[in-house]
């Protein structure tokens, strides 16, 4: 079963308003629990943009300090996860293609997903023979790896 994620605005530590999509002005009738059409969604906005927008339509007294947040549920615990907003300014596919002829940092991405992914979709990244290969493994893992290793080299 597909898991379902929600925008939210943690008002207390562990303690989060889910956002309903369709009360916001910036949304346009745009509503989804699917991680990757809400990244899609929120990319488009600076978190000041969002945090405007929940404050305009009146859902919560809203601060700069209160995070911004993707929350879903796993073995009955509410889990978070950081917001991909336009203020990570970053393309990390062109940073891929870019640095793919660097052995240290390919050594960094491989590190990277062990135990995150199988040993056969590792292997392929490995023994990627141009950069198109290379490019193409890592565009076939699971989204929530991408999304982890976005937030990795953007550190």
């Amino acid at each position: 079963m597909e898991n379902k994620y929600y925008l939210a605005v943690e008002s207390k530590p562990k303690n989060y308003f889910p956002i309903n999509l369709f009360d916001l002005n910036i949304s346009h009738g745009f509503s989804s629990t699917n991680l990757e059409e809400l990244d899609s969604f929120t990319l488009k906005f600076s978190k000041q943009e969002i945090m405007n927008s929940i404050k305009e339509a009146n859902l919560l007294d809203v601060h700069e300090q209160m995070p911004l947040v993707i929350i879903y549920y796993e073995n009955k615990y509410t889990r978070k996860i950081e917001v991909l907003t336009k203020d990570y300014n970053y393309d990390m596919w062109k940073l891929l293609s870019d640095k793919y002829g660097d052995k240290v940092f390919l050594n960094k991405i491989v590190n990277f997903l062990n135990h995150k992914v199988d040993d056969d979709m590792i292997l392929k990244v490995k023994n990627s023979e141009n950069k198109e290969d290379f490019l193409n493994a890592l565009g076939r893992m699971p989204y929530m790896v991408q999304r982890k290793l976005y937030f990795y080299l953007y550190e």
